[in-house]
């Protein structure tokens, strides 16, 4: 998020994709989201770098997306690092 780049809480996928009206080339895409529940601590993108079973992880390959796939084991992992 932001400056933080953290992840910092859950959300749910709440529409379609659709084309994002501010790209001028039309390739890009957004979502609606709807947050779920924030995590007690943020988990920093130095901190997934830092995990070499997150090397495949599109944030660390591409750290400007917001919405992404994420395994079971990644996400287990993210809850675990974001509880207090």
């Amino acid at each position: 998020t932001g400056n933080e780049k953290a992840v910092v809480g859950i959300a749910r996928v709440a529409s379609p994709p659709r084309p994002d009206p501010a790209d001028r080339d039309g390739k890009l895409y957004v979502v609606d989201l709807v947050p779920e529940k924030p995590l007690e601590r943020p988990v920093t993108l130095a901190e997934v770098k830092a995990v070499k079973s997150f090397a495949d992880f599109p944030l660390v390959r591409l750290p400007r997306l917001s919405v992404m796939p994420v395994t079971d084991e990644q996400w287990d992992w993210i809850e675990q690092r974001g509880r207090g």
